[in-house]
């Protein structure tokens, strides 16, 4: 192909050739999403000594320096905020298990719960319906190194345990009862808030004794508070999968009446939403949401990025829920990497918020 015919050929089918013609240059503007940057993208054709051969040759150089570049972004972030930086949510600050393990002992269960424990890493465990004495599972919790406030099950009925990794959380024990354990959390620079572990007898007597009570701490309640359970109880027709048309509209709409007047909030949860099964094949399988995880407003406006999972059953009927309580993070407005550690000198884009630059 001769010379001119390339460069029609380049002309009519190439966006390049269009914008350029041998020996001549194109400035072009680069936005690259971090740091906005803004550089000289230069591209010269040239002939090679063979007059077939075209060659390409690119360049860039920079249109602003990087001091400029770095203060152009802290100028957007001032103008976007208000009072504080803004805010990202980070990595996970406390991770809880809350799991009604339908009796703990044995070797399937021990197995099941480290592997829980490997796969999700949670600071505190709140086990329900164990069935035994801690006694029998002391050593076992020892060897992992953690401290418990516990509730022994009585003739091997209930039983409520709350276990916590003493290198990261202090828990104290605040309020005991046969049906729950209200426990203060206390972590190094923030706010003390409190769990109920909650695992409400299927006797009505006693869980609406459960619900006085938990509506008597709600009008005293000064703290966040964070109530996770399995109330053996659903809030709507839509928390039951079952081919029984033996549903009681009244006793979900009492629930959730319940719910409501100690002033809760459902966290909601990602994962399977039935989280009990009554283990029957076919028609007489039933599948409810009786595992929940609930808070005040308090605790909300604490932790706004907190999120529940559902985990797949195993070992019990009942699937595993996992908390991950997040912290947050803000963005370092005043320098922008740590080689350019800015007028303040900390050199962090980002912090927590204990005030520590990363």
């Amino acid at each position: 192909m001769e010379r001119k015919e390339v460069e029609e050929h380049l002309r009519q089918n190439s966006s390049v050739g269009l914008l350029l013609e041998p020996g001549k240059k194109a400035l072009h503007l680069v936005a690259f999403v971090w740091w906005i940057e803004q550089v000289r993208l230069t591209i010269e054709l040239s002939w090679g000594d063979n007059p077939t051969q075209l060659y390409h040759s690119i360049q860039m150089a920079s249109l602003r320096s990087v001091k400029a570049d770095h203060w152009r972004i802290r100028s957007i972030i001032t103008d976007l905020a208000t009072e504080d930086p803004p805010s990202f949510p980070s990595m996970d600050l406390l991770r809880l298990l809350f799991w009604n393990c339908c009796g703990a002992g044995n070797n399937s269960f021990k197995r099941n719960l480290v592997e829980i424990i490997q796969a999700h890493k949670p600071e505190i465990i709140v086990l329900m319906e164990t069935k035994i004495a801690y006694s029998k599972m002391s050593n076992f919790f020892t060897r992992l190194g953690t401290a418990s406030s516990i509730v022994n099950p009585v003739d091997r009925v209930g039983g409520i345990w709350v276990i916590w990794d003493t290198n990261h959380v202090n828990v104290l024990a605040s309020m005991v009862s046969p049906q729950a354990i209200h426990t203060t959390i206390h972590k190094e620079n923030y706010e003390d808030w409190v769990i109920a572990a909650v695992y409400a007898s299927p006797d009505p007597v006693l869980c609406n004794q459960l619900w006085k009570d938990l509506e008597d701490k709600a009008e005293t309640m000064d703290k966040p508070w964070l109530v996770a359970w399995d109330f053996n109880d659903y809030a709507s027709l839509n928390e039951i999968r079952s081919f029984s048309p033996s549903h009681n509209i009244g006793r979900t709409q009492k629930f959730f009446d319940r719910v409501n007047s100690c002033n809760l909030i459902d966290l909601g949860s990602s994962g399977p939403r039935m989280t009990c099964t009554n283990n029957r094949q076919g028609l007489t399988n039933t599948m409810e949401r009786l595992d929940r995880a609930v808070c005040n407003a308090e605790w909300r406006t604490m932790f706004p990025e907190a999120t529940v999972r559902v985990l797949p059953r195993t070992y019990s009927d009942h699937s595993p829920l996992v908390v991950y309580i997040q912290e947050m993070l803000k963005l370092n407005i005043d320098g922008c990497s740590k080689e350019d550690p800015g007028q303040a000198g900390y050199g962090g884009l980002l912090k927590d918020e204990t005030g520590i630059w990363i």
